[in-house]
């Protein structure tokens, strides 16, 4: 089933003439001065560019799910597609760019809260093996200081899933923030400052500006690749913050990918080749049975299933399967270690799902053998 589309598609004939288009589709909705952006987008106030960065393991091509209706429709610039989406009596048009076809971005100014559950709905279908891309705190906190970038605010989002229901003193459960200025990273050195609050700093968004006087835009990035102008109306300026984005992580999967566990023969000879990664805590798992369970979740965040399997009292080994591709990885878990194991021919993005989401979940001081491993 398809849906008709009710207008003439644009004809792209050019990236220029692509660019322009996007261009058409910024509206410059707040102030320059205006430092906080407390009301939501609505229908009855202009609409923002809003831009999501999506990880392919099936290329470009958008297939039907349950209860999703998708039209896909060629331009006359071959990497750009027009995709219509349709669930629940809601719909939205996106315009795809797969110059990049690992990493896919999708262009529009629908109404945000209509286009995040469609875009949710495509990312979890096992049919199109799509995924979002999960931007770890230090990457966020890389790119918001780039050249180029001024630093303009920040999120927070800690939300505990490991936490045993039956423990009397509980640590900071959940802890959500927001902050926009031209202070904003003065307050995020302060929260740094607070030993209490340090394991939960997780960076939900960022806020950076680009651009001069003349123009600008500024853009909130989510760590879940999701951009939206708040100010400003420079496209190229915005399309520049895109392309970093996706650079910065697909360098950062191609390294996880590149150093996956697998063999190869040298001199008639099996070897085995590759790396396990390490993720350091350092708050203790004190439930590791609890622990290993809340993790095996088929659902948002972790999208894993898999079975655990008892070492010795303090280590447990977990065979799972990523829902995202179904490929295969293995875990050993110990109080203060997680030992990860991609296998060869496997989607990096795993690790980096499960990274990310274990900062806003567990524990943000997390480190990635050693380091940050979004700092680049």
């Amino acid at each position: 089933m398809s849906l008709e589309f009710t207008l003439p598609p644009p004809k792209f004939k050019s990236r220029k003439g692509f660019m322009d288009f996007l261009g058409d589709l910024v509206t410059e909705t707040v102030e320059e001065e205006v430092e906080a952006e407390t009301i939501e987008e609505t229908r009855g106030r202009p609409r923002e560019l809003k831009t999501y960065i999506m990880e392919s393991n099936n290329g470009a091509k958008i297939q039907n799910v349950t209860s999703l209706i998708a039209s896909q429709l060629p331009t006359d610039l071959p990497e750009v597609s027009i995709l219509r989406l349709e669930y629940a009596g809601r719909s939205a048009m996106f315009y795809m760019d797969a110059i990049d076809t690992r990493f896919l971005v999708l262009y529009t100014n629908d109404l945000a809260d209509v286009t995040d559950v469609l875009y949710n709905r495509l990312v979890q279908s096992t049919s199109n093996k799509f995924d979002k891309i999960w931007l770890p705190t230090e990457m966020l906190d890389t790119i918001s200081h780039l050249s180029g970038n001024i630093f303009r605010g920040f999120g927070l989002m800690f939300d505990d899933l490991f936490i045993p229901e039956e423990r009397e003193e509980q640590p900071i459960h959940e802890l959500t923030m927001s902050v926009t200025g031209s202070s904003s990273a003065e307050a995020l050195e302060a929260l740094n400052q607070r030993e209490k609050l340090r394991r939960s700093l997780s960076r939900s968004m960022i806020r950076v500006r680009r651009g001069n006087t003349t123009s600008f835009v500024t853009d909130e990035l989510r760590f879940t690749g999701r951009l939206i102008t708040k100010s400003g109306a420079s496209v190229d300026d915005h399309v520049s913050l895109v392309e970093t984005t996706r650079t910065t992580y697909r360098n950062l999967i191609e390294k996880v990918e590149k150093n996956s566990i697998g063999t190869k023969r040298v001199e008639g000879r099996t070897q085995v080749e590759g790396q396990a990664f390490e993720l350091t805590l350092e708050r203790q798992i004190e439930d590791l049975d609890l622990f290993a369970d809340r993790l095996l979740t088929p659902d948002l965040p972790f999208r894993l299933w898999g079975l655990r399997n008892e070492v010795s009292k303090d280590a447990r080994h977990i065979v799972a399967v990523d829902l995202h591709t179904g490929d295969p990885l293995d875990l050993e878990i110990t109080p203060s270690l997680i030992r990860v194991y991609i296998h060869q021919e496997s989607c990096g993005n795993t690790l980096l799902r499960l990274y990310t989401n274990l900062q806003h979940a567990f524990d943000s001081a997390i480190r990635f053998n050693g380091e940050k491993i979004g700092a680049v």
